[in-house]
């Protein structure tokens, strides 16, 4: 077993754009004028440190079993869906990543307006996320030192796996340096984290997320892939 820690400067994380206009309902380009909105919020929310905390396990630590992933003897219920991806891996890689708490004050400030609220909601989940690539790169750069690739990742509450999941998953961290923690319900504190498993192996490959395989009605990025068919 083996231990990153990464940090990186909010600001120098970019995200997709367009993406964000169509995720606002926009179609490609914003209309004025929530252009200017839109750029004075980006300008307050990029300042302070992300931070992720990676947790590399070996072969003999991982067990991929029918329905369910064994790190260390601790059972993941993944599901089938999940592990039908996960089923080839020789390793594995547990993953919290943040934007953090100063990210979420920021956030806060923007509560007295609802169209700023919501730009900034939006924003941040895809800073997020463009977080968690490069988060899932550092993945890719250290399977590639062992001659693996990897899977794409997949995180409680997606794919048919529970989010209560999150408990065994956060036992693997203890006081993670990236300050994040469950509440009673499994969900994260700052909101704007996600965590995670990446599968890794000789036999593994990423594919595209494909949302009929997910029961989350609600997201975006659902939307987004049916606003392309």
């Amino acid at each position: 077993m083996r231990r990153l820690l990464i940090h990186r400067a909010i600001g120098d994380i970019s995200f997709d754009q367009e993406e964000f206009h169509r995720m606002m309902g926009f179609g490609t380009v914003l209309p004025s004028p929530f252009d200017e909105i839109s750029l004075k919020i980006s300008e307050s929310l990029r300042v302070g440190i992300a931070c992720s905390e990676i947790v590399i396990f070996d072969s003999d630590e991982v067990k991929i079993e029918q329905d369910k992933v064994v790190i260390q003897e601790v059972p993941f219920f993944t599901g089938r869906n999940v592990n039908s991806f996960l089923q080839h891996c020789s390793e594995a890689a547990l993953f919290i990543c943040t934007l953090g708490a100063e990210f979420e004050q920021r956030m806060k400030l923007f509560q007295g307006d609802s169209i700023a609220l919501w730009f900034a909601d939006v924003m941040g989940s895809l800073l997020c996320e463009a977080w968690a690539d490069i988060v899932h790169d550092c993945v890719i750069q250290e399977a590639k030192k062992e001659g693996f690739t990897v899977t794409n990742r997949y995180s409680p509450g997606y794919c048919n796996w529970c989010v209560d999941e999150q408990q065994k998953l956060f036992s693997f961290f203890g006081k993670s340096p990236t300050g994040v923690t469950l509440n009673d319900s499994s969900l994260m504190s700052p909101l704007k984290s996600i965590s995670g498993i990446v599968g890794m192996g000789k036999d593994v490959k990423q594919i595209p997320y494909l949302c009929n395989m997910c029961a989350d009605a609600h997201c975006s990025y659902r939307s987004i892939n049916n606003q392309s068919i």
